[in-house]
């Protein structure tokens, strides 16, 4: 029997049938809840509870769910449900569905309205917010499903898997893995996604970790964010690395013209498309996006646009990005970027990893008149807290917090970690960070 339910799944699914009731049923068969005992409950959801990856349940479980549907017999016609859950920063949360006519973006907006709405009744803060959506278009008798399932620990698989990344011979950094999601051997790395109990789906490189959904936009948010409230107007980006499609997602947050990425590994990409939407948002197919798959040294000497903002969002310097960290890479960046143009560049943990902080802060040198150096924190990462380099040849590195304040008004972006208070201390560097770069 569920007593107290902890953990919420949700899922997805649409399909035909002979009326709405069949078509309902085969759209639960789509989204894998077919053999469960559906029961609408409330849509609180309980303090604690977790979203984690859908899983079989014995036929006859009772588990409660929140669902919604939308069926028609109108050709042609499109119909849509959807979900979403809010969780506040204490876990206590909601459910909000949605159903009708239209479109998936449409519905994820309603319900999303819906959370907020719900949480500001309440006086909570929404920290986290998850939904899905199915969509269908009709060719005789079409229905839409999703639904959100919670259960107990009584059915919690548990798990003494666990992954490790080796940080030094003395320091290492272990998850423990709920489901392992995709693996293959790439021409150039070794790629992992597993989902996990602490930080959810994450990507790993080589025995890496690269980024999860629980902290990906502490990472992406300094390392996008600052460059483009530095630069007064950014129209055109480069982003080198990026393959997880994060930093293209907060790129695409900016009225950006086009933002280019250069990504040596194709399947990395084909990997982030299926198995992690939570940290691109499908920026893949925003039409200002260019994706180009080729080894960014060869691509910055062949290529002649001017960038105003580039982002080396690289992986550390081993095997292929080796090169990405030496002053003949940075002449190529300072080639093809604008006068007053802004690169940032992951840098490493000053921690774990200060050779690759200076290594990045060196090469840079020959080639920008004014340099800085930033820090974020990134709970995954080597150490926790993480170095960001700030270049430009002629242009302004240091705007007013005021300045910063209105561009950010202006952009009306929902941050997480990014703010421009936030901006203007990350160039505050401890003592022994400043040292490294002396």
């Amino acid at each position: 029997m569920i007593t107290l339910p902890r953990y919420v799944s949700l899922t997805a699914g649409h399909a035909e049938g002979l009326d709405d009731l069949t078509a309902f049923d085969n759209a639960l068969h789509d989204a894998g809840i077919a053999d469960l005992n559906l029961i609408k409950v409330s849509s609180i959801v309980p303090q604690g509870s977790r979203v984690v990856p859908m899983r079989s349940f014995p036929v006859g479980s009772l588990v409660p769910t929140v669902y919604a549907r939308a069926c028609s017999d109108r050709p042609g016609e499109t119909v849509v449900a959807a979900v979403g859950m809010g969780l506040s920063p204490d876990g206590r949360g909601v459910l909000m569905e949605y159903h009708g006519v239209g479109t998936e973006a449409e519905a994820e907006a309603i319900v999303r309205r819906r959370v907020e709405a719900a949480f500001a009744m309440r006086g909570l803060e929404l920290h986290e917010y998850h939904v899905v959506v199915a969509e269908h278009v009709v060719r005789k008798c079409g229905c839409a499903v999703a639904a959100a399932v919670l259960w107990g620990d009584e059915l919690e698989e548990r798990t003494d898997d666990w992954l490790t990344e080796r940080w030094t011979p003395d320091a290492r950094f272990a998850v423990r893995v709920r489901e392992a999601i995709f693996s293959m051997r790439s021409r150039y790395q070794q790629i992992d996604i597993v989902d996990t109990f602490q930080f959810g789906r994450m990507l790993w490189l080589d025995g890496t970790v690269q980024t999860s959904e629980a902290d990906h936009w502490a990472y992406h948010e300094m390392l996008v964010h600052v460059p483009m409230f530095t630069h007064p107007n950014p129209k055109r980006v480069l982003i080198v690395g990026g393959g997880d499609g994060g930093a293209l997602y907060h790129v695409l947050q900016h009225p950006v013209e086009e933002a280019v990425m250069v990504e040596i590994d194709r399947e990395v990409v084909r990997a982030a498309r299926s198995y992690l939407t939570a940290i691109h948002g499908r920026a893949f197919d925003d039409p200002r996006a260019r994706l180009v798959y080729e080894d960014a040294f060869t691509y910055l000497a062949q290529t002649q646009p001017r960038f105003d903002v580039v982002i080396m969002d690289t992986t550390d310097p081993v095997g292929p990005a080796m090169r990405l960290f030496t002053e003949d890479f940075y002449a190529l960046v300072r080639r093809n970027l604008a006068d007053d143009g802004i690169v940032s560049a992951q840098s490493g943990s000053p921690w774990i990893q200060p050779e690759v902080v200076q290594r990045n802060w060196y090469a840079m040198e020959p080639h920008f008149a004014k340099r800085a150096l930033y820090l974020g924190h990134v709970p995954t990462y080597p150490g926790g807290l993480w170095a960001f380099a700030l270049a430009t040849p002629q242009g302004e590195l240091y705007p007013p917090l005021k300045t910063l304040r209105a561009r950010f008004a202006a952009r009306k972006l929902r941050t997480n970690y990014y703010t421009p208070q936030g901006h203007e201390a990350a160039f505050v560097l401890p003592p022994f960070v400043q040292r490294l770069l002396v």
